[in-house]
């Protein structure tokens, strides 16, 4: 067999496969109705004397058979999202209604509690935990309908989008609209798809409900964020008779249903909040409300707007631009701000040739940065149409700043600076080794270097650079290093650079061209996290109890300890923890422990030990990572599956492997069928894991050597050398299905 490399994100589903065996992937009937049995309606309940008085409230998910349902923040926990308090009716849990047939109104049959929320996304996951008559539920007792969880990262501008959910007044009916993906927004807080842009028109009461792909599989939730400083994340309407008068008027509490929805969140957003829930880890802000949250120190301010074609890894800008061409695919708007805090909203605008464009713009979303820095907001891979750009910047409903950028006519030859990179040390042609963007104190030398274009001999060119906003240096030059290449720069300081916000702004001919921003951090030492301490727990002192490079199963606690040097007050700062793999928190703050101390974190489980498995731990600095360490809990592999004997009456497969475009057979491919219970996300491939397997011959045949068993459901993955693999979970093998299945593949060239 051949050596395969792991599959870390399987885009495409086994089309022809799955019309063989199990249902079709197109969205049909009976895929709708699929869907719309996972699809809830989630209610504010209060009990009164033995009466269950409910609130339409807004919509859900359920995403497992055992009760979790995918909502958002403000749908699941507004006070904690932070709608103002006479917005927010007096409730004692959540009500979860079930769609029952799509020409019926949602029963309410079970209540629950949020378990896992997350304000700054506006993502949120309950558990039920009683029926509706207030009867305890069993754990594992549910056998729910759900709706399974795809790949929001592999959908693209154009693919079908398919929203469901219940526009959040009494008595209505399950809603689905139809249309299509239209492009993404990116910002600074996120890693990756911020939003999901749709020309679906969504009511705003389906806020948190089920946006599915053409698979029926769930990757967007449609969320109408904006709450915080007096921003109305959606216009408020009384729908119910909730005091008992027998009207429905003012006197009514509210439930927040008006305007329309066009983003939706990626579902890949919410993963880390449903492993949390799935392993029974707790919400690290459990227990927040909107006055903990920070308070802005004076007047928000947006300054030095600027555009740029690209981001590079340091979430620094590529280059600036002032205008594009026709075909530009990317779009990224830069600004520094000030007088910020996480109880306010940012909201973007965008207008195009004088019209609004609100699937183009950034809902009024929780802020998600420091008091002070620089952020941006932008879109990547998108249908950038000709025209005149205009965004506007609000801040809690109020205008800001805006900036404007051409976009159309061919490219053109301009002269440009591109691609900063910063290091402390440089390779023979000029370009920094190890690259980074957070630097030691004290340090006499910096390097720099930047690619240039179409320049000129005597062009004039300017560099500038500042520390904390204000200039300390400056150098005007002629140009003399030809016309295309890379270009090194040296800061050097004989006392050592000292802490503090540095930026490098290059100009050519007077005109802003490129911008790195960069920290340099500490008193006298490096900004540095020391090796990783796992421990059982700590004592009273502050130091670990029970530390050791691994734990036997059945733990309480896992506690991280690390001493620290070199940091400053007001760094961007984040925890990540993964386990088997998968980020399970993901925290991000404004540092507040000072240059030098000892740095403690931990997990617990709210629902007994912590799950074995192998912890993965990174810490990072503005985007970088500067310590990371690992351990395990228990075996940290999942256990070896028994194998599986082949069924005496089963189904054989046979058939192609070929080339998508040409037709070709695919000598050398793959066809793998792992072990039941095996997905992709746990599949270590190991031996013992495959059920069996193919490999194709010159003509591309294959035949499968063992049946597979009727009624069973199996994961498979087909690949070879050159093409894009191909995996899906729970194929379903027909019980009637003939003995002999001819499945012809077609793979995907890379």
């Amino acid at each position: 067999m051949k050596r395969w490399v792991q599959i870390t994100s399987i885009p495409l589903a086994l089309a022809l496969l799955l019309l063989s065996l199990g249902p079709s992937l197109a969205l049909e009937r009976q895929t709708r109705l699929d869907v719309m049995a996972g699809v809830v309606q989630v209610s504010l309940v209060k009990i009164k004397g033995g009466q269950v008085y409910y609130l339409p409230w807004g919509s859900g998910t359920i995403i497992s058979p055992e009760g979790l349902v995918l909502t958002n923040c403000h749908v699941a926990d507004p006070s904690r999202f932070g709608f103002p308090p006479d917005q927010v009716p007096d409730y004692d849990c959540l009500g979860i209604g079930l769609t029952v047939s799509s020409d019926q109104p949602p029963q309410l049959a079970y209540l629950g509690q949020a378990i896992q929320a997350d304000p700054n996304l506006d993502l949120a996951v309950i558990q039920i935990t009683h029926k509706i008559d207030g009867t305890a539920v069993k754990p594992g007792s549910l056998k729910l309908p759900y709706v399974e969880i795809g790949d929001s990262d592999a959908i693209e501008v154009g693919d079908e989008l398919n929203i469901f959910g219940y526009p959040g007044i009494g008595g209505e009916t399950v809603t689905f609209t139809r249309g299509v993906v239209s492009g993404f927004t990116l910002d600074a807080a996120i890693t990756g798809r911020a939003w999901i842009k749709t020309d679906a028109s969504i009511s705003g009461g389906n806020s948190g409900g089920t946006a599915v792909d053409g698979d029926g599989l769930l990757v967007g939730v449609p969320t109408r964020a904006g709450a915080g400083g007096g921003t109305d994340p959606v216009d408020c309407r009384p729908v119910k008779d909730t005091n008992g008068d027998g009207r429905v008027d003012s006197n009514d509490d509210c439930v927040p249903l008006g305007g329309f929805i066009n983003a939706l969140r990626p579902v890949a957003l919410a993963r880390p909040l449903i492993e949390r829930a799935q392993l029974g880890l707790p919400d690290p802000g459990q227990g927040q409300q909107p006055g903990d949250k920070e308070q802005p120190s004076g007047q928000a301010r947006f300054s030095n707007l600027f555009f740029a074609p690209g981001v590079n890894e340091f979430n620094q800008p590529t280059s600036v631009v002032t205008s594009l061409p026709s075909g530009a695919r990317s779009l990224y708007l830069f600004f520094d701000y000030e007088g910020m805090s996480s109880a306010m909203t940012l909201e973007m605008k965008v207008y195009i040739d004088g019209k609004e464009y609100p699937d183009w713009g950034l809902p009024a979303s929780p802020w998600g940065g420091n008091e002070n820095g620089v952020w941006w907001i932008g879109w990547s891979d998108a249908d950038l149409v000709d025209g005149s750009y205009r965004l506007v910047l609000y801040v809690d409903g109020t205008r800001m700043a805006e900036a404007e950028i051409e976009i159309g006519g061919r490219a053109k030859a301009d002269p440009t600076f591109s691609n900063i990179l910063l290091g402390l040390e440089a390779s023979s042609s000029g370009v920094p080794t190890d690259p980074a963007v957070v630097f030691p104190a004290g340090i006499k030398t910096l390097y720099a270097s930047f690619d240039f274009e179409n320049m000129s001999s005597g062009l004039e060119w300017t560099r500038t650079w500042l520390i904390d906003g204000s200039v300390g240096l400056t150098k005007d030059e002629a140009w003399d290093a030809g016309r295309s290449g890379t270009y090194t720069l040296e800061l050097t300081s004989k006392r050592g650079l000292q802490a503090g916000a540095y930026r490098l702004n290059l100009y050519i001919e007077g005109e802003l061209a490129a911008v790195s921003n960069f920290w340099v951090t500490g008193g006298e030492g490096e900004a540095s996290f020391g090796p990783i301490t796992f421990a059982e727990g700590i004592d009273r002192n502050g130091k670990p109890v029970g530390a050791a490079r691994s734990f036997s199963s059945g733990l309480d606690e896992l506690h991280a300890f690390s001493e620290y040097e070199g940091m400053e007050d007001g760094l961007n700062f984040a925890v990540k923890w993964y386990l088997n793999g998968e980020n399970v928190v993901h925290d991000p703050v404004a540092w507040d422990g000072g240059e030098t101390g000892s740095w403690h974190y931990y997990l617990y489980s709210s629902s007994g030990p912590l799950p074995d498995g192998e912890y993965d731990l990174e810490l990072l600095v503005e985007g970088q990572v500067i310590q990371s360490g690992s351990t395990k809990v228990g075996t940290g592999v999942a256990p070896t599956p028994t194998p599986s004997p082949e069924p005496e009456d089963g189904v054989r497969l046979e058939g192609t492997i070929t080339d998508l475009d040409t037709g070709r057979p695919i000598p050398g491919a793959v066809f793998l069928v792992l072990e039941p219970g095996v997905t992709l996300d746990t599949f270590q491939w190991t031996a013992d894991e495959v059920y069996t397997t193919a490999e194709a011959d010159r003509r591309g045949y294959y035949k499968l050597p063992l049946a597979l068993e009727r009624g069973q459901c199996y994961t498979m993955i087909v690949g070879a050398e050159g093409y894009w693999p191909f995996g899906q979970d729970d194929v379903c093998v027909k019980r009637d299905a003939d003995a002999v299945q001819i499945v012809d593949i077609r793979l995907d060239r890379k």
